[in-house]
């Protein structure tokens, strides 16, 4: 019988190596993907006892891999968590432990410099692919997608990151930056940004300890109801889609197909997170991602007739090992 060993890899922007170092004082390291534009965050903390680490200077990159040396119960190998930049590093004690917090490094730099722009008479596909390649970025977005057209759009004093945030929003889009590439593509694709099949977790009671199912109705309303500015009648319209008692959205959009994809994407966002599911898995898996669709098995009916999507993924390592907790949506709403 093989005991499951955990492994841990930490590498500066440098090429050095910290794991010897490092690994033997880690009292928690805390990684936190999520699905949406909110960057992936890094908090580490090791124990500083005999004062003989130096601790990182802010603004230094660390690269992360988790997974199992060895083990009957997991898949050995390690799994690339990408690069993050320290954001913070604390020293505190007794005893004298230092603190890190990073958050991804993709998610930094002139993405989140405010800018003002107006994009007239183009596509989303060009508009995520000019962003990508301004900010050193590959992209990949879906041709259903990178097809739909853009009117008119302007992006008033935001960070390309926001931009980016706001036009997944209104298309109920993944839209962010993982390894490099800036990501547009629809909730629960089926492929992974390098256009590999994303493979689907299947889960069951006895793979994990605690769970918790919640149904929670947020605002009552089930549907959503967008305006736009007719430029042929010179006045406003709105367009409706879902039940008799619509979420109106703020914003007049510049098309009647702009409002009604807008308001899509609200009614079928409220649905959604209408649903979650959280689990504590028994044994850490580093290779679950955001937007990883996935299935339960041996719940009850309503659970596991749903479809679920990976929202976020936490997973520690430390004196216990590697663990993880994932929190999951209805892919589809009710």
């Amino acid at each position: 019988m093989v005991a499951n060993k955990a492994a841990c890899r930490l590498v500066l922007d440098n090429g050095v190596d910290l794991s010897s170092r490092v690994n033997p004082r880690i009292i928690d390291l805390t990684l936190t993907e999520k699905r949406g534009d909110e960057a992936d965050t890094l908090d580490l903390t090791i124990h500083n006892h005999d004062g003989q680490i130096a601790p990182p200077k802010v603004g230094k990159v660390l690269k992360l891999a988790l997974g199992w040396e060895t083990g009957d119960d997991v898949l050995p190998g390690m799994v690339d968590k990408g690069s993050f930049r320290i954001d913070e590093v604390e020293r505190s004690g007794p005893p004298d432990i230092i603190t890190i917090r990073a958050r991804s490094a993709d998610l930094t730099g002139d993405y989140r410099t405010r800018r003002t722009k107006s994009w007239v008479d183009t596509t989303l596909g060009t508009i995520i692919q000019t962003i990508a390649g301004e900010n050193g970025f590959s992209s990949r977005i879906t041709g259903e997608l990178a097809a739909i057209p853009i009117k008119a759009i302007e992006q008033a004093g935001k960070s390309d990151m926001a931009f980016v945030r706001d036009l997944g929003r209104r298309y109920d889009a993944v839209a962010t930056v993982k390894a490099g590439t800036l990501i547009f593509m629809p909730l629960g694709s089926s492929t992974t940004p390098s256009g590999k099949a994303l493979p689907t977790l299947r889960l069951t009671k006895v793979d994990g300890w605690s769970w918790s199912f919640r149904h929670e109705e947020r605002t009552g309303a089930d549907g959503a109801s967008a305006e736009y500015h007719d430029q042929d009648a010179g006045q406003r319209k709105t367009v409706t889609t879902g039940g008799s008692k619509p979420k109106k959205l703020k914003k007049v959009y510049a098309s009647k197909a702009d409002a009604e994809k807008a308001a899509k994407s609200a009614a079928d966002k409220a649905k959604r997170t209408a649903y979650s599911f959280t689990y504590d898995l028994a044994f850490g898996d580093p290779a679950i991602t955001p937007n990883m669709p996935v299935e339960l098995q041996g719940w009850d009916s309503e659970i596991d007739g749903m479809k679920w999507l990976v929202g976020e993924v936490t997973t520690r390592f430390g004196a216990g090992g590697l663990v993880t907790a994932i929190k999951l949506e209805n892919a589809v709403g009710g």
